[in-house]
């Protein structure tokens, strides 16, 4: 499955979604699981306005998220307990290094976002094997 290609919106849109919480989800299109990606995922995020937050540990991958309609909330909390939120809107990039937790809140409008992370971890997203388990079959179409 290692090969050049171009995936547009529609191939986007048809994937299937992780869901993260009630009201915000992913569609990854870049993957071990799915293209044999060696050293990062791409996905879309999409989240309502009034979605629920979403909580994640960020031990040993990078991430960053570009904003492509409405806002991007992030609260980021280092190892010492200090927190502080990042806030970005349509056209801005927020850059996430391991190291951290992040906790994506709503903002009250509807957004979208591409993120992107790496190194990509081995084939298999540990906390969501029946999606994992959807992209690798996705090779055989």
């Amino acid at each position: 499955m290692r090969y050049p290609k171009v995936i547009d919106e529609a191939e986007i849109d048809s994937l299937p979604r992780l869901e993260f919480n009630t009201g915000i989800d992913t569609a990854i299109f870049v993957s071990r699981e799915r293209d044999d990606a060696r050293y990062f995922r791409h996905g879309y995020c999409y989240m309502e306005p009034d979605h629920g937050d979403y909580h994640w540990d960020q031990s040993n991958f990078d991430e960053s998220h570009f904003c492509l309609e409405g806002r991007i909330k992030l609260r980021v909390e280092d190892a010492s307990g200090r927190q502080i939120v990042l806030e970005a809107k349509e056209g801005e990039h927020i850059f996430l290094p391991a190291g951290y937790k992040y906790t994506l809140e709503a903002t009250g409008v509807r957004s979208k976002f591409f993120w992107t992370s790496g190194p990509s971890p081995r084939v298999g997203l540990a906390d969501a094997k029946e999606y994992s388990e959807k992209l690798t079959a996705l090779r055989g179409e």
